[in-house]
């Protein structure tokens, strides 16, 4: 299996999506240390700066060269350089096939961030990376989580019934997928 490697920067029309660095943390921590935002992304909130630094500097890419994974992106409002949130491929379930995660600062909700980032990534998982299959894990309490997978053309292919999310709360938890082939018809659509 080749390397996965993604272009380090890349422009949507509003985004800039670049590889996250130390330099960052303040800005992560900012929003991965908030219960809205972690929790319903699977993570308990981060309890220190440091711990964010930490998690930039060895747990992400430990993680991503042991699973082979491309780094990801924070997501950046054009015209400034403040991390806003995140979205990359956290787990690799087989050769061809990636898991996509992203979170959002609170303050950036509803007005189309996570689309516009998701679907460039969700483009170069299968373009650039020949994936066959994207996958979406969220728990069923996360409407907007839904709605993006919905949105893109994703699947619904398992609920777990009564999982524990990450405050050990019993919900279900949702598994859609997104095979390339469905994704080139609906982007030609």
């Amino acid at each position: 299996m080749t390397r996965a490697e993604l272009p380090e920067r890349i422009e949507t029309e509003r985004l800039v999506l670049r590889v996250r660095t130390v330099a960052d943390a303040e800005d992560i921590f900012d929003f991965a240390s908030l219960p809205e935002v972690s929790y319903p992304a699977g993570f308990p909130p981060v309890k220190t700066l440091e711990d964010e630094i930490y998690y930039l500097e060895h747990i992400l890419p430990e993680r991503n060269q042991k699973d082979n994974l491309p780094a990801g992106y924070g997501i950046v409002v054009k015209e400034t350089d403040k991390v806003i949130g995140s979205v990359d491929f956290p787990r690799r379930h087989e050769d061809d096939v990636l898991e996509i995660s992203y979170t959002l600062h609170p303050d950036y909700w509803g007005q189309g961030y996570v689309p516009e980032a998701s679907r460039t990534v969700i483009a170069l998982g299968f373009k650039e990376l020949g994936l066959h299959k994207i996958e979406l894990t969220c728990f069923g309490n996360n409407v907007q989580s839904q709605r993006v997978a919905e949105k893109f053309g994703f699947t619904l292919e398992a609920r777990i019934r009564d999982s524990k999310d990450a405050q050990g709360n019993r919900c279900d938890s949702l598994i859609y997928g997104l095979l390339k082939k469905e994704w080139e018809i609906k982007k030609d659509g």
